[in-house]
This record gives structure tokens, sequence and C-alpha cells, in this order.
């Protein structure tokens, strides 16, 4: 089932208002570095965008071996195990082009880590949410499902 796009619209504009509210909050977390600040707002995006499409979060930031699943959620029978990736905005490079095959392995391995721990044996993939921030703009983010074969 898609998203339309004046949905998807509403989504986004619903997060970043979420978004201008959190710098205060974010700036209160003394010691963290910016870029580790930047990816804890996108994963808080990339959250609150997926409950807007109606998944449910279960998880978020778990540890599978040596493995991090940044999001674990459902949607309807299938499970999502949910890889987030947050860039400022850059003409060379996009969020999502930072995921290659090491990347891809580690999802895949952390994964089925996880189904294995929980004794799940239902369907379930790995998605990527690209959130790309740039200046006071609403944030974009992009939604890539199933960025690896279907799992069963």
């Amino acid at each position: 089932m898609g998203v339309s796009g004046s949905l998807k619209r509403a989504l986004e504009r619903s997060v970043a208002a979420e978004a201008h509210a959190a710098p205060a909050a974010a700036q209160a977390k003394a010691g963290r570095a910016k870029h580790l600040l930047l990816g804890d707002s996108g994963e808080e995006l990339a959250a609150r965008y997926l409950a807007g499409l109606g998944f449910r979060i279960l998880c978020r930031n778990v540890r599978a071996g040596r493995c991090e699943i940044d999001i674990i959620a459902r949607d309807g029978d299938e499970l999502v195990f949910a890889e987030v990736r947050t860039r400022s905005a850059n003409p060379v490079a996009a969020p999502e082009d930072s995921v290659g095959p090491r990347k891809l392995e580690r999802l895949i391995r952390g994964a089925s880590l996880w189904t294995e721990e929980h004794n799940y044996n239902g369907c379930w993939r790995i998605d990527l949410v690209a959130v790309t921030v740039e200046g006071n703009k609403a944030p974009k983010i992009e939604h890539f499902r199933s960025i690896t074969e279907p799992m069963a």
C-alpha cells in the first residue's frame, strides 16, 4: 500500500514542526558530538514518520550481537528492521548512498540474530529511512522498503 503524495507531505510537515522544537532538548545532552545529535534527531524523526504511516514502533536502538538496529517496528503482519541514515544536505552524497554491501551484511546479520533470540518465525524485512537536513528547511524524509530481499 503506497502513501499518497499529499499524505506524505503532511507527515513531513508534522515531523518538521516537531524537529524545530527539538534542538533545545538536543542541546541539553551535554557532551554529545554534533554528528551524534544529528543522528539522534534523525532517528526520532524517522520513528515519528513511520508511526504516522501506521507502523507500530516496538523498540529502538537495539543491540543484536555486534550490530545495532535503529528501529524495530511492525507493519501489519510484517516485522520491519529500519536503518536510519541522517545527513546534512550534500550534493555529492545522499544519506541512502552511505549504506554499502558491508552495512547490508551487518543489518541482515543483526536482524537474523534478533529473530533467533526472540524465536520469531514470521516474515520480516529491512527498510531504510533517509533523513536530509538543510538549515531551517523542513527535513526531507525518504523511505526505502525492503532494501534486501524479503526474509521469511
